[in-house]
């Protein structure tokens, strides 16, 4: 019988993508296992579609903070995970905070594992049998960090960068898009991505309007606006100042339609964000725009 690893990652698209090289690192580590993931509802939409993982459980995580109602199904999903014997569980994600220590703990302690592995801050080496440096996390880019993580869980690390998966059957919904501007043309398409999950990381609508006309003015570029539901309120904005015609994508596309669409891109304008980071995992030529967070710590990692 195959050994059972959980790996935690109970965080956002952006953060997904800067683990897939820990995340891969540890099914080199353990090629015999059969590793699950447990990450927010976002990531796991993505991480499906992830080779080297075996079974993606979804945390409701940003549902929870807005409406406590999800409490039951997170006890479900906790109850579910109870039934199953782990091997390892390894929390590949920082702890940020005592309150967060509380809560890791408290699923860490609810979790059945012969080994538990983590960053030991704040008290949470209480609930470990492996720890992790409290330094691990100190000054460097977050994607080397988890890379660690994965490491001192066993994990096996390869020369590879980040990576990005989508779900290949949508792409050809898609191709129109690029035929007039790939295509016979020649016009480069230029993705547009005002929002962010912080309003302190986004830059001002008008500025993103302004380049984008200036792009299409200048490089002849086909200007596409991205974002999810509830950023379209940026695009449309962004689209009714722009002198020129701009196809707006907000909230009509899945994250495997997003994913796609950015790796087509010639040029992605962003924000600090999990749309940056699949553009950087996909290889995409990027202009982040960083502010307060530090590039230094969370800027796009090249494949």
């Amino acid at each position: 019988m195959h050994e059972t690893i959980l790996i935690v990652l109970i965080a956002g698209i952006g953060d997904l993508i800067l683990a897939t090289k820990g995340i891969r690192s540890i099914r080199r580590g353990y090629p015999e296992a059969e590793i699950h993931l447990l990450t927010s509802t976002d990531a796991a939409q993505l991480a499906r579609h992830y080779p080297y993982v075996d079974r993606v459980w979804s945390f409701p995580i940003r549902e929870l903070r807005s409406d406590k109602g999800h409490a039951l199904e997170v006890l479900g999903l906790i109850r579910r995970l109870r039934r199953l014997r782990f091997r390892l569980v390894v929390n590949l994600y920082s702890v940020a905070s005592a309150a967060g220590v509380l809560k890791m703990g408290l699923l860490f302690q609810s979790i059945r594992a012969e080994q538990k592995v983590g960053h030991d801050r704040y008290g949470f080496g209480l609930f470990l049998t492996r720890r992790i440096s409290p330094d691990t996390f100190a000054d460097r880019h977050f994607a080397e960090a988890l890379t660690d993580a994965a490491i001192a869980a066993g994990g096996i690390p390869d020369d590879e960068g980040n990576d990005v998966f989508w779900d290949r059957a949508i792409e050809d919904r898609w191709s129109p898009l690029f035929r007039g501007g790939n295509g016979a043309s020649g016009r480069p398409v230029v993705g547009i991505h005002p929002g962010s999950d912080q309003p302190l990381k986004r830059w001002a609508p008008e500025r993103f309007g302004l380049v984008a006309d200036g792009l299409a003015e200048t490089e002849g570029a086909r200007i596409v606006l991205l974002g999810g539901p509830s950023e379209a309120h940026l695009t449309g904005t962004i689209a009714q100042r722009m002198r020129h015609e701009a196809v707006n994508l907000a909230g009509k596309m899945s994250i495997d339609d997003l994913s796609y669409v950015i790796s087509r891109l010639d040029l992605l304008v962003t924000n600090d964000s999990g749309p940056m980071h699949i553009g950087a995992a996909a290889g995409t030529p990027l202009v982040a725009l960083f502010g307060p967070s530090m590039p230094e710590q969370f800027g796009p990692c090249a494949p």
